[in-house]
């Protein structure tokens, strides 16, 4: 590992050496990943560290192991341009697949030697002084930070801080680049739901699988019906799993269904010649492209509604006709992640397999209580009213992250000790500049922040623009001809007000989803084309940043 130590005095002149590190890069997931990448490789630079606190490379991706679990977008796409994704023998990967993608990543570029683990970055400050950011970091036992931060806490409150962490100390950073995700900490279990601890049977969250927990012959009951339910259903009623029996809970409104991209052999053809693979990708980003101008923008309602009907005519042909009702949706379609399946609908048909539209209104012993059947304008109710037991080895919660704490847990305190938190409490939500700067903390980006999700295209090409983009702001700094690098203020308040002004032309904003807070402001999503971020990040607007030169 490349560092350099610097000398700081005590304030009785006690010598204390702090490693140094010219850039840190927090995260080990496909952000991380691509910044170690892009900076040897675009900048020939190498004096850089990428932390992260769970035991592998991946991010999500390491901790996602549920069975079934795979990418919703096809590898063509969901990964780097320079660094196509062609090994996989899935055209959509499998998340195991997609982890050693990445770990073949950091072979190529070597940058193993760049990457710690099992180390928690918990405070950044930012020491006016020396234009530098103080970093607090907390090495863990190894493995304990796969566990969520509630059951990290947990431990601490029964066993002590000894029992999760080793020891805490402070580095030095010139440039400090967040990679912190948002599908980090799993929902909890519902404070509605009563008697969770005279439970008797095993709850697992989908984001945090538990693998010795014996499945065959157990009533297993899935709450959820997203995208991970529609992956671990279909998985759970066939090999090499021999459970008694799968009851769905649908908690809200059913999901539209989109069908998979199917096309034998493509994966050989890609790894055979990879202009295939280019070609392809560029048939899905126009695509997706498209989708974004027509259907996902509410005046084109006759276009969405075209979709809708062939998306539910597609839904009833392959489950069974009792579940039609239920397994209509109730919002327009692309206001809720839509799901792409090939296994989930036809696996409804399994004898042992039973979804339901209900209340969970309290567990015990080894039964759930539901209430009665959940009536709306489109479900049709033959329920008596009354509440139903049913039996509940596993409990299986796919009920998705907390996804609305950007940067959580790490503390952020930038000019004058101001708190990134309060600042953004204090504006009304999570306020960048292109999702990747605030005003009055220099030297600090941000990969994959507020409104950089995509709500129609990869993910990944999101990432590399702004990967792309920031480098350009950081290399006058590694190069030493500039100092700190700070956008400005009114930059920051006139890309947040343009971002949620377009929002509200979009479908995304025509019901409530995860991509809103509890107050409905939609932190999650970009609302403009992919295109568009493209070309702004080719194109950086510099009038738009503040630069102290090197003195």
């Amino acid at each position: 590992m490349h560092t350099r130590e610097r000398i700081h005095y005590r304030g009785r002149g006690e010598l204390d050496a702090v490693p140094y590190f010219p850039v840190l890069v927090i995260g080990a997931g496909a952000s991380g990943i691509a910044w170690g990448c892009r900076l040897k490789e675009k900048l020939g630079f190498d004096q850089f560290r990428i932390l992260d606190r769970q035991s592998g490379v991946g991010g999500t991706w390491w901790s996602a192991t549920y069975p079934g679990v795979a990418c919703d977008v096809p590898a063509a796409a969901y990964s780097f341009s320079w660094a196509p994704f062609n090994h996989s023998e899935n055209i959509y990967p499998t998340g195991a697949e997609f982890v050693d993608y990445l770990q073949q990543l950091v072979d190529r570029y070597d940058i193993r030697q760049n990457i710690e683990l099992n180390v928690e970055v918990s405070e950044l400050r930012w020491v006016e002084a020396d234009s530098e950011w103080e970093t607090t970091l907390s090495y863990l036992l190894p493995g304990l930070g796969d566990l969520s931060r509630r059951e990290r806490e947990e431990k601490i409150n029964f066993f002590g801080n000894d029992s999760v962490y080793i020891k805490r100390v402070k580095v030095r950073a010139k440039i400090v680049i967040s990679c912190a995700g948002i599908l980090v900490e799993p929902n909890p279990w519902p404070s509605s739901i009563s008697g969770r601890e005279t439970f008797k049977g095993d709850i697992i969250h989908s984001a945090r699988w538990r693998k010795e927990v014996e499945l065959d012959g157990k009533d297993i009951v899935v709450v959820g019906t997203g995208c991970s339910a529609a992956q671990i259903v279909p998985a759970l009623l066939k090999e090499p799993y021999h459970v008694k029996s799968v009851t769905q809970i649908m908690r809200s409104t059913a999901p539209y269904m989109m069908p998979r991209m199917e096309e034998p052999f493509a994966q050989k053809k890609y790894r055979q010649n990879p202009v295939f693979g280019f070609l392809y990708r560029l048939y899905i980003y126009v695509l997706c492209e498209l989708i974004l101008s027509t259907v996902l923008q509410m005046k084109h309602k006759k276009w969405r509604a075209a979709i809708q009907n062939a998306m539910l005519e597609r839904t009833f042909t392959l489950i069974p006709e009792k579940y039609h009702a239920i397994m209509t949706p109730e919002n327009p379609y692309g206001c809720k992640r839509r799901i792409f399946d090939s296994e989930w609908l036809p696996s409804m048909h399994k004898p042992n397999f039973t979804l339901l539209k209900r209340e969970i209104t309290a567990v015990h012993g080894r039964k759930m209580v539901l209430g009665p059947l959940k009536v709306t304008a489109i479900t049709e109710s033959k329920d008596d009213g009354t509440a139903t037991e049913i039996n509940a080895d596993v409990i299986v919660l796919a009920t998705g992250y907390d996804a609305h704490r950007w940067l959580h847990p790490l503390a952020v305190y930038g000019r004058g000790g101001a708190s990134l938190h309060n600042v953004w409490k204090e504006r009304g939500g999570p306020h960048t500049y292109m999702s990747l700067a605030v005003d009055g903390f220099p030297n600090f980006f941000i990969t994959t922040g507020p409104n950089s999700s995509n709500g129609h295209h990869s993910q990944l090409f999101m990432t590399e623009n702004v990967v792309n983009y920031t480098l350009r702001m950081i290399k006058p700094i590694l190069s030493g001809q500039v100092h700190t690098v700070e956008v400005k203020k009114d930059a920051v308040e006139k890309w947040t007000e343009g971002v949620q002004r377009d929002l509200k032309s979009t479908v995304f904003m025509a019901c409530r989803n995860w991509y809103m807070d509890e107050e409905g402001y939609n932190t999650t999503l970009y609302p403009r084309s992919q295109t568009e971020f493209t070309l702004r990040c080719m194109f950086p607007r510099y009038g738009d940043w503040e630069t102290v030169p090197s003195r």
